[in-house]
């Protein structure tokens, strides 16, 4: 299970309702792919219903076919995204790592997540509840604005990784199965 410990290398922080807290998690958050050019105002009011959580490596962040509750932005660490497929069990499929998204399905309406993430070292991430993020996107056009084309990004990019693993799966003179 996770443990909530403030940054690793920090004293520990105020309580999460401390605008300095806020502040703290913003600026971790701007040191991402993900935030580096985020809008400071915006930043503010996606940290203010951010909680920093700190996984020990073999963690399971998510897993695949149950409800996906929070979004995570990885400050630290390593995820492995893991399929289970049938015949074989548990394979993965993909790493992602600093600055990329875990548990995007809890943006979904329908929010099942579509594979299992669990951490290969010990990962530090910046994670969203589902319903605060949810109510914060429906009401505030800006925030929404700012996020959904992160979160697009982040998509492609794993579907580009997705892409160059097929090609090289697929290469030529190599039968996968």
């Amino acid at each position: 299970m996770w443990k909530r410990y403030q940054w690793p290398s920090m004293p520990p922080m105020a309580l999460p309702d401390d605008w300095r807290m806020t502040e703290t998690l913003c600026a971790f958050l701007t040191e991402t792919w993900f935030a580096a050019d985020m809008p400071e105002a915006i930043c503010e009011r996606l940290s203010a219903i951010a909680t920093l959580k700190e996984y020990p490596a073999g963690t399971t962040v998510v897993s695949e076919g149950t409800a996906c509750r929070e979004l995570g932005v990885i400050l630290s660490g390593r995820i492995a995204l893991r399929l289970t497929l049938p015949g074989v069990g548990e394979q993965t499929i993909l790493t992602i790592d600093d600055g990329d998204l875990f548990g995007w399905s809890a943006l979904l309406p329908e929010s099942i997540a579509t594979s299992t993430g669990v951490t290969l070292v010990p990962t530090t991430a910046l994670v969203f509840e589902s319903e605060p993020l949810m109510r914060l996107l429906a009401e505030d056009p800006e925030v929404a604005s700012a996020i959904y084309p992160r979160v697009l990004v982040a998509v492609t990019r794993r579907l580009q990784a997705t892409r160059t693993q097929l090609l090289d799966l697929y290469r030529a003179g190599h039968d996968p199965w």
